[in-house]
């Protein structure tokens, strides 16, 4: 097992330990570092058995791969994740169809919107 499915596997474990924190988790092969953000920040911060599975996990990492980094982070760090490969607590929301009614689109706004004979819909993105 690599290092990336290592923490995989490990960071599943740890979701589904804590479900109300959200994961997302990038390797940078630049620097060999694998970046795990975590929040929200009271938990990462707060929670004390968050933070003792957080620690049992960064041990356990380092001992197996002592040539690799891993940095643990959380709301407002300068470090940042731009390019995740893993995505955990997140709800995310999928739309099987592709057309929508105005309504939908336009819903939360306090203005009402005349889509009538509106054909353009380059200002939807």
């Amino acid at each position: 097992m690599n290092s990336k499915e290592f923490l995989v596997e490990k960071l599943k474990e740890l979701s589904s330990k804590f479900e109300d924190i959200k994961i997302r988790y990038e390797y940078r092969k630049s620097t060999c570092s694998h970046i795990i953000e975590v929040i929200p920040l009271t938990v990462f911060k707060n929670n004390e058995d968050y933070m003792s599975a957080e620690a049992s996990l960064e041990d356990e990492f380092e001992h197996l791969f002592p040539q690799e980094d891993i940095v643990f982070i959380s709301e407002g760090s300068l470090t940042e994740i731009k390019a995740p490969d893993l995505v955990l607590g997140y709800n995310s929301i999928i739309f099987d169809n592709t057309s929508f009614d105005a309504e939908f689109i336009v819903e939360g706004f306090s203005e009402e919107v005349n889509v009538a004979g509106c054909e353009n819909y380059a200002l939807a993105a």
